[in-house]
């Protein structure tokens, strides 16, 4: 099961592989910021993919949309529309 560690806080979550990285921050007992309830709308559970990222979903076609309109790094990932299949680290500006 893939291991996600989430900085700066330190938290670190064991979850399923499949699980979005979304839930798993939740799981983790940390915030995640939305306003669309993890309905990929927003765009605001941006999160900057610190490791691993070659251990996630590819970015959907809707998901790249969202990271262009954004204007968001290379590195960042919409957080409900990312699944996890292995180890990776990531980070947000408010934890």
């Amino acid at each position: 099961m893939p291991i996600v560690t989430l900085m700066p806080s330190g938290r670190f979550i064991e979850v399923p592989s499949g699980t979005l990285l979304f839930d798993a921050a939740c799981r983790a007992g940390l915030p995640v910021a939305s306003s669309c309830s993890a309905e990929a709308v927003c765009g605001k559970c941006v999160m900057k993919i610190q490791s691993g990222m070659e251990k996630l979903s590819a970015p959907t076609e809707h998901e790249k949309r969202l990271l262009l309109r954004d204007k968001r790094e290379a590195s960042e990932r919409i957080s409900c529309m990312v699944r996890l299949y292995g180890d990776c680290t990531v980070s947000t500006s408010y934890w």
